[in-house]
């Protein structure tokens, strides 16, 4: 296992920095970003743009502001006037040396927005994925055992429903319903602390909605991915066995059926995990929740380079640590299994 892990680990390195060159090329060719950072300021002349221009790095080629971005330039000279009379040493460190480089908007350092709203995020999306999960395992499992059932094809009907509605859709009639149709029981459509006292009970009923839609649109996924699973183990011959020796259906069910159906669940569920981080941008958006899904749409909007980057590989990098964690979890379901 530790030979293992540790191919696994020296491999990842080449993948994230190929990862790393191709979004940071990508996000280059949104658009300017002065155009957004002279916002806050008077109109900047030509040649006040052209220091920018210089100070950034903006000026060289597409790898060389990739290296800066990357190792830094406190190395390097800059050429501030652009005639060789003004000469200053680079202040960035690079990532590698844990400098996510400034908001091209805000001037401040890029992980300090990323840990102004990654709490906002954690407290809506882990109810939603705890609630998704925990509902998505009760119900698939009782619609796999009752495969045909009037409950196992309302379930069904219900996820093909909520499973083919965009989120914006459910979010709206989530909105209309609660805080239009039914504003007596006190659902807020405003963003958060828009006209509420701060305390817990109105943080909780303002989660109440976006957390409702995440895990409307979520649990239809799940269920459809269990029941489906189960189903197919429950046509197993060690299930047919399990039945012969007398155990009850129960016993079947949580000692043999669930424990090999839920192998797949374990890569679906590693494979979301690492979202957690990255928020949901719909539901953040429509419900003006100030998560990491609705600061990655603003620093898009604005071409705010070095936030989106900081956005894109904080979330990168949980990708391959929750990829490396699911295959050893993998061994513990199923000791078969060996690296």
């Amino acid at each position: 296992m530790t030979a293992y892990l540790v191919r696994r680990l020296v491999q990842s390195i080449p993948l994230l920095f190929i990862i790393s060159f191709v979004l940071f090329a990508f996000t280059n060719a949104l658009g300017d970003p002065l155009a957004v950072f002279a916002e806050s300021r008077q109109r900047p002349s030509a040649a006040e743009r052209e220091m920018m221009v210089r100070r950034l790095g903006l000026d060289r080629p597409l790898f060389e502001q990739y290296l800066v971005w990357l190792v830094g330039n406190d190395w390097m000279l800059v050429d501030v006037r652009g005639d060789g009379s003004v000469m200053e040493p680079g202040t960035r460190r690079g990532v590698l040396r844990g400098d996510l480089g400034l908001s091209f908007v805000t001037r401040q350092p890029a992980w300090t927005r990323i840990e102004e709203r990654l709490p906002s995020t954690l407290m809506l999306m882990i109810p939603a994925y705890v609630i998704t999960v925990t509902l998505a395992i009760a119900i698939g499992v009782y619609s796999a055992t009752r495969q045909y059932s009037l409950f196992d094809n309302l379930v069904t009907g219900l996820s093909f429903f909520f499973f083919s509605m965009p989120i914006f859709f459910i979010a709206l009639i989530t909105i209309y319903i609660f805080a239009i149709i039914l504003p007596r029981y006190g659902f807020p459509a405003l963003p958060i602390g828009g006209t509420g006292d701060g305390t817990l009970p109105d943080l909780v009923l303002h989660m109440l909605m976006p957390v409702f839609c995440l895990v409307a649109i979520q649990l239809a996924g799940y269920v459809r991915f269990i029941r489906s699973s189960m189903l197919d183990v429950m046509t197993q011959d060690y299930i047919r066995t399990a039945h012969a020796k007398g155990l009850s259906e129960g016993k079947v069910v949580q000692r043999h059926a669930f424990k090999n159906a839920a192998l797949p669940l374990i890569t679906l569920v590693g494979l979301d995990l690492p979202f957690l981080l990255a928020g949901a941008v719909v539901t953040e958006r429509i419900f003006a929740w100030p998560g990491m899904g609705r600061l990655f749409i603003e620093s898009f909007e604005r071409a705010d380079i070095p936030v989106m980057m900081a956005i894109l590989m904080l979330l990168c990098v949980m990708v391959v640590v929750f990829q490396l964690l699911t295959d050893m979890v993998y061994t513990w379901f199923d000791p078969r299994i060996r690296y």
